[in-house]
C-alpha cells in the first residue's frame, strides 16, 4: 500500500486517513475479529521456532479460548536467557532492530526486545496514526506537510523512542531538530536545549517529548528567563520570533509564553504526568498534548484521538488481555496463583486491569504481564462516535515510582540512600505525590524524636541525588526539590506494617495511609 508521503502529495487525504485512523471505525466485534486473526497467525509463527514452542508446549492451540487456557502467563525472567543473548535463532521472526529499557536493580541491566520487520512496520503506521491525531481539527481533517519541523525530544536508540524517527523516514519526510544523528550524541538536557534554540530560527511544528519538558519551558518563559542562555547567539529570524511573542504578550498585558513564540500544529507526549500537566501545557503552549502510551515490549500501544479525552488501543500490533484489580492483587499475596484474565468486550468502566499482552506480527512475547496498571473509563466515545472502549494508563504495578518519566525510583535506591545518608532506621513507605504542580517523592520515615528532622531530610536527599543521576538530573532540569519527608515517631510504621504485612513500601494502599493518618492524631507528622 502507498506511503503516507506519496498519498499526500497525490491529493488522497481520505485514503491516508483510512489507512492511518480508519482503525476507529471498527466495532468491537470487527476489532477482536482483527485481534484473533492475526493471533493466529502467530500462533503458527511461535510454533515454528523453538523459544515459541517452549511458551506454548508441545502443540499450539487452535483457538483463542484454548491459548488463554492453556497457556501460562510469562514474565521478562522467562525470556531473559536468550533475550539478554539476542538470541536470533530461537526466535519466531529474524528482528529488524533490538530495543531495550531498562532492568531490574541488581538481576539484570537491561530488558531487551526484538523487533521483527512487520511489527516494527506496525509500529511505526500506528505512531503516525497518533501524529495525524495530534494534528487533526475534525475527523478526516488534518493538517501536515514534508519537512514539517519536528521537535523530537526524546530518547535515543537503542530505545524505543530512539527508533521511531527511523521508521518514520521510510513513510514522510521531517525535519527533525535536532538532527537525529546530532541529538543521539547529546546528553537529553543538549538535545533539548538545541531543538528549542533551532526552534527559534525555524519554527516548530510538532513536539514529541515528556510533558514535563514544556511545562518547565513554560514556566521559564512565564518568570521572565526565556530559554536560558539562547539570547547570545540569536540570529536574525529567532531576534524576530521574539520580538513578535514579546509584542503579543504585551498586547495581552500578561508575560510571555511560549505560545506567543511559536504556533504548534501538533504536541505528543508519554508518561504518567501527562494527564496532570495537561491544562499547563495548554496555557503556555497553546495546545493540548495528545498522550500516547507504549513500552518496550509492547510497542506503540494507545493512542487518544482529537479530543483529548480516553485512549483507544491498536488492533493489530498485540493481543490484547487484561487481569482484573482484584485478582492481581490476589496474585500478589499468592506468588503461585495463576490470575485469571478477560478480553477488551470485558472490560467495566471505573476498574483498574493489569495488562497482559502477546505481541503479534512475529513478535515475542506471549501472555506477557507488562507490568502496568490502565484503567476503563467507557465503552466508546459517545462525542466522537468511536465504538470501542476508552482507558487510560494508570501507573506500573512494580515497586518504582516514576517520576516524571524521567527517573525510577526503586526500594533498592531508596535504601542505599538512608544508608549512605546514616540513617540506621529501616521503617519507611514512600509514594509519588503532587507538590507545587510538579511529581515528588514523599517519604514517611520513623525516626527518633531526639533527631533533626530538617538535617536528616537534607541528608537523605543529597544521598538520593548521588544514588541515582536520574534523579539529580530531573531536579536540575525542571528546577524543582523532588523530595519531601514526612518523620513518624518510632513505632509508628512499624505497627501498621505489622497489620499490613503484604503492603508494598513503594505506592502503600490507601488502608496503610489511612492508618497512619489516624496514629498522627495526638501527635502529627511533620513535613521537612
Amino acid at each position: 500500500m502507498a506511503k503516507l508521503v506519496t498519498l499526500l502529495r497525490e491529493g488522497r487525504k481520505s485514503d491516508a486517513w483510512l489507512k492511518y485512523c480508519g482503525f476507529i471505525d471498527l466495532s468491537l466485534g470487527d476489532f477482536m475479529g482483527v485481534q484473533e486473526r492475526l493471533l493466529a497467525e502467530q500462533l503458527e509463527l511461535l510454533a515454528a521456532s523453538p523459544l515459541g514452542r517452549r511458551l506454548l508446549g508441545a502443540q499450539a492451540p487452535p483457538k483463542v479460548a484454548d491459548f488463554r487456557r492453556a497457556v501460562p502467563l510469562t514474565r521478562y525472567e522467562d525470556y531473559l536467557p536468550y533475550l539478554e543473548e539476542k538470541r536470533e535463532d530461537v526466535l519466531p521472526a529474524r528482528p529488524r532492530c533490538w530495543v531495550c529499557t531498562s532492568g531490574k536493580a541488581g538481576e539484570y541491566e537491561r530488558k531487551w526486545a526484538p523487533y521483527p520487520p512487520a511489527w516494527f512496520e506496525t509500529h511505526t503506521k500506528n505512531f503516525l496514526a497518533a501524529v495525524i491525531f495530534s494534528l487533526t481539527n475534525s475527523k478526516g481533517d488534518f493538517w501536515l506537510r514534508e519537512n514539517a519541523h519536528f521537535l523530537y525530544a526524546m530518547a535515543p536508540p537503542p530505545y524505543l523512542t530512539g527508533m521511531v524517527p527511523y521508521g518514520l523516514k521510510d513513510e514522510f519526510p521531517f525535519e527533525y531538530l535536532p538532527p537525529s544523528a546530532q541529538a543521539e550524541r547529546m546528553s537529553f538536557e543538549e538535545q533539548n536545549a538545541a531543538g528549542f534554540r533551532l526552534g527559534l530560527d525555524r519554527g516548530i511544528d510538532l513536539f514529541f517529548g515528556l510533558s514535563s519538558v514544556l511545562v518547565r519551558i513554560g514556566e521559564r518563559f512565564e518568570g521572565g528567563e526565556g530559554l536560558a542562555g539562547s539570547s547570545r547567539r540569536l540570529g536574525a529570524a529567532a531576534g524576530l520570533r521574539l520580538a513578535r511573542g514579546l509584542l503579543r504578550s504585551r498586547l495581552r498585558k500578561r508575560p510571555m509564553l511560549p505560545r506567543d513564540v511559536w504556533t504548534l500544529k501538533g504536541i505528543i507526549c508519554a508518561g504518567t504526568d501527562t494527564t496532570f500537566y495537561k491544562e499547563r501545557i495548554a496555557h503556555y503552549w497553546g495546545r493540548k498534548p495528545l498522550e500516547i502510551y507504549g513500552g518496550t515490549e509492547i510497542g506503540i500501544a494507545a493512542t487518544q484521538t482529537w479530543d483529548y479525552e480516553g485512549m483507544v488501543l491498536f488492533p493489530d500490533a498485540n493481543f490484547w488481555e487484561f487481569i482484573p484489580e482484584e485478582e492481581h492483587v490476589r496474585s500478589l499475596a499468592d506468588p503461585g496463583y495463576e490470575p485469571a484474565t478477560v478480553l477488551l468486550p470485558d472490560l467495566e468502566p471505573g476498574r483498574r486491569y493489569e495488562l497482559v499482552v502477546t505481541n503479534l506480527r512475529g513478535g515475542v512475547f506471549v501472555r506477557y504481564r507488562v507490568g502496568d496498571m490502565i484503567k476503563a473509563l467507557s465503552r466508546r466515545n459517545e462525542r466522537l462516535g468511536i465504538n470501542l472502549p476508552q482507558i487510560v494508563y494508570e501507573d506500573r504495578v512494580e515497586d518504582f515510582l516514576d517520576l516524571a518519566s524521567f527517573t525510577r525510583i526503586t526500594e533498592r535506591t531508596v535504601w542505599e540512600a538512608l544508608r549512605q545518608a546514616g540513617v540506621a532506621q529501616g521503617n519507611w513507605l514512600a509514594r509519588k505525590v503532587y507538590a507545587g504542580n510538579h511529581p515528588v517523592v514523599e517519604l514517611y520515615l520513623e525516626l527518633p524524636g531526639e533527631v533533626p528532622a530538617p538535617e536528616i531530610s537534607a541528608r537523605i536527599h543529597t544521598a538520593l541525588r548521588a544514588v541515582d543521576s536520574d534523579f539529580r538530573d530531573l531536579e536540575d532540569m525542571l528546577g524543582y526539590h523532588a523530595l519531601r519527608v514526612v518523620p513518624l515517631p518510632v513505632g509508628n510504621l512499624s505497627r501498621v506494617r505489622e497489620k499490613e504485612a503484604h503492603a508494598s513500601r513503594l505506592h502503600p494502599p490507601a488502608a496503610v495511609l489511612e492508618q497512619i493518618a489516624a496514629a498522627q492524631e495526638n501527635g502529627p507528622a511533620r513535613e521537612v
